[in-house]
């Protein structure tokens, strides 16, 4: 990576590297990939002017310029592809995004597992992450179009764990691994954990005073043209930036399920430390680790408390709430749990049985962390957390 710094460096005064991240640049790069003009009302360009500021500012390597550059260009060409589709079928905008089974846990409070159970019923589906990370078709013909698709993520993968070897140890990703939908958020550019996993407090501040109903809206289009592709499966969604954003995403979809898992923070945070460090690392080149932790204690406990304002103000019916301790030790009992309560349709105990057997390399590899790295205390995580952990009776193990 530094050698890598190093020679885009020297390739900055030519033109062929950014000495910075420049939004109407990535605009224009984003329409000549794509052919499109069209981004709809602009209502991405706030968001888009805050990141970039925000990555400006930063002491940001080469290639965290040229990969967020790069990202941008994405963004937008998602965003044309988005407009297009639903310009030239008007009647994606009637689809129905009935009962979407929202998780909103954490990171590692187990998430990841339970998402994957969920998405064993017959007449529900999580999105795969070829799905998300292209979620506009670019075929008619349905195999053509998921072929290209696949092709293009499996593509960004190897290169990503080529960048990040140690990620496939701490969570597996392949290109069609369930995943969190946070990526459906880029199009707009508006995805709360930027600010986490690329130590943009200003961004962060944005983000939290941001009115994110209309990004919901433009999100909830995303969803109908993937249901439209695939009628007959309602949707398990997976992501924590949802906490801090309840009030918008109950407003665009009144009847979500939602899933809270919970887990002791003092267990939780190290270890999302430790995987968002890798994120840090690639940006930054260095950083100080113990600069990572109270930043990302101090989000969290955010996200509750934005979170169970929401929650008292519209009540218990539509939550489920599910401890990390009894999904680890009674899996099955706790989907059966969640489908009794929201009255959806059983998932197959021998399907879940299968999953729960089958092998992963992120349980081969040894994720090894410490509190004290990232410049955190267990006993005073425990007592900040405190009206948390009593609240939802969290196992302190």
């Amino acid at each position: 990576m530094r050698i890598l710094n190093a020679l885009m460096g020297m390739l900055q005064p030519f033109g062929l590297m950014p000495r910075r991240v420049d939004a109407d640049s990535i605009t224009k790069k984003a329409k000549r990939r794509t052919g499109l003009t069209d981004l709809g009302d602009g209502m991405h360009r706030v968001g888009m002017e805050a990141l970039t500021q925000s990555v400006n500012s930063a002491p940001v390597t080469n290639f965290g310029k040229f990969s967020s550059t790069g990202f941008g260009v994405d963004a937008l060409s998602n965003r044309l592809m988005m407009i297009d589709y639903m310009k030239k079928h008007p009647e994606v905008a009637d689809v129905k995004i009935e009962r979407p089974v929202f998780i909103i846990g954490f990171p590692r409070t187990g998430t990841t597992l339970l998402q994957n159970l969920l998405h064993l019923s017959d007449d529900r589906r999580a999105l795969e992450f070829w799905e998300l990370v292209r979620p506009i078709p670019v075929s008619e013909n349905p195999e053509k179009d998921i072929a290209k698709r696949q092709r293009i993520t499996k593509m960004r993968l190897a290169i990503a764990n080529f960048v990040v070897p140690e990620m496939k140890f701490i969570h597996e990703v392949r290109h069609n691994s369930l995943e969190e939908c946070w990526s459906l958020f880029i199009p707009q550019f508006t995805v709360p954990n930027w600010d986490m996993t690329s130590r943009w407090p200003d961004y962060g501040k944005f983000i939290l005073k941001h009115d994110m109903k209309p990004a919901y809206e433009e999100y909830k289009k995303f969803l109908q043209v993937m249901v439209h592709r695939v009628p007959d499966k309602k949707l398990i969604l997976k992501c924590p930036d949802h906490m801090w954003h309840l009030d918008a995403l109950l407003e665009v979809f009144p009847d979500a399920c939602i899933v809270w898992t919970h887990r002791d923070p003092s267990r939780s945070i190290p270890s999302y430390c430790s995987m968002v460090s890798l994120n840090w690392r690639l940006l930054y080149g260095e950083f100080e680790p113990k600069e990572l932790g109270p930043y990302i204690e101090d989000r969290f406990i955010q996200g509750i408390e934005r979170a169970m304002a929401v929650r008292e103000r519209v009540g218990e019916e539509q939550f489920f709430d599910i401890n990390f301790r009894n999904l680890l030790d009674e899996p099955v009992e706790a989907v059966n749990r969640i489908t009794s309560h929201f009255s959806l349709t059983p998932v197959s105990e021998t399907k879940m049985d299968g999953y729960l057997k089958r092998d992963r390399p992120d349980t081969r590899g040894k994720h090894t962390y410490t509190a004290d790295h990232y410049g955190l205390n267990t006993d005073k995580i425990k007592e900040r957390y405190k009206e948390y952990i009593e609240r939802f009776k969290i196992s302190l193990n």
